[in-house]
């Protein structure tokens, strides 16, 4: 080269001008390989169906036996906290799970009803039942509606990728929201673990404050529920103890004491379940202590929603909040 040729100065680099044409076509415009990726990572079962083996799959049989044996019950509950019959929650107990294994794997939550979404629910449908007096017999219709409709937003956030605003939800909040939500499902609760429940002047939806003061104002009136209650929580506890305890002492056999106090639970119902079949067997209509009562069997109440513009009006006012909790609440369980 010589040296005139290297004194020539290199041409700059020009910037092409900005397009918004071009911009969107690069970044709005879905491509083929782009919009096959995205399917398929709503159906991330394709990616590992066929890599199933049988250690997965006694794993899985431990887990759902467990998980199954205490979300019978567990399901009923949320099902009375939100004001249903207690089928409902059986309904909504394996429905969800039936169908989520196809779209992700959680370990942390049961795909179903959530305890303090449970008491929400059941605060709408006691402020939205008197302006719908059509709907007072079938109360889950209207939960059907809100379930679905809440479900559509809930999917539509994790369709359009908008779940990073809940990288910015701040720690403080989930921790008071977890706390006063422990509160709230205990105070709830406890009128019913003591029995004192039953008095008409106590209403133990009222807010968590006015629950406390008259759980205490009316203890007197706690009859033998609260001998069952307590024992049973009492056992729980025991054998949590027990477990802890023995885990440490004899280390090689942690993993077996770990899964028998997952296993209390269960246990602890099937105990109190006898226990009260054999107590209540000759009395159901007048039984010893609070039962359940009878379950009709099969899915009488399974079907379409009915979405409607009448139940679509009166619960629009709580659709944000319940968002919030939906959302809140799953981030609670998850951390804990």
């Amino acid at each position: 080269m010589s040296a005139q040729s290297s004194t020539i100065p290199p041409v700059g680099y020009v910037e092409p001008r900005a397009s918004t044409k071009q911009w969107l076509k690069d970044n709005a415009v879905p491509t083929k390989e782009g919009t096959a990726n995205y399917v398929k990572s709503l159906f991330p079962i394709a990616t590992w169906i066929y890599r199933y083996n049988w250690t997965w799959f006694l794993g899985d049989m431990v887990a759902g036996l467990t998980v199954g044996v205490v979300v019978i019950p567990q399901g009923m509950a949320y099902a009375k906290l939100a004001q249903l019959p207690p089928e409902f929650g059986l309904y909504s107990s394996f429905v969800g799970c039936a169908l989520y294994f196809m779209f992700a794997t959680s370990k942390d939550i049961t795909i179903g009803p959530v305890a303090v979404m449970s008491t929400l629910m059941g605060n709408i449908l006691n402020d939205v039942l008197p302006h719908l007096p059509e709907y007072k017999d079938t109360p889950w219709l209207i939960a059907g509606s809100m379930s679905v409709l809440l479900g559509c937003i809930v999917t539509a956030l994790g369709l359009l990728r908008l779940g990073f605003i809940v990288d910015f939800i701040p720690l403080p909040a989930i921790a008071a929201f977890m706390t006063g939500s422990a509160l709230n499902i205990a105070m709830g609760q406890i009128p019913a673990l003591m029995g004192n429940n039953s008095v008409k002047s106590y209403n133990t939806r009222a807010p968590t404050y006015r629950v406390f003061g008259n759980f205490f104002k009316y203890i007197g009136s706690c009859d033998i529920n609260a001998a069952v209650g307590l024992s049973a929580l009492f056992v729980l506890y025991l054998i949590r103890w027990a477990c802890r305890t023995a885990g440490k002492r004899w280390p090689q056999k942690e993993r077996v004491f770990f899964f028998l106090s997952t296993l209390r639970t269960a246990f602890v119902i099937l105990q109190y379940t006898l226990i009260s079949y054999l107590v209540n067997r000759n009395h159901r209509a007048k039984p010893k202590f609070s039962i359940l009562g009878t379950i009709p069997k099969g899915f009488q109440h399974i079907g379409v929603p009915r979405v409607n513009s009448t139940i679509l009006s009166a619960v629009s006012g709580h659709i944000p909040a319940a968002i919030i909790v939906l959302i809140i609440e799953h981030i609670s369980i998850s951390k804990s």
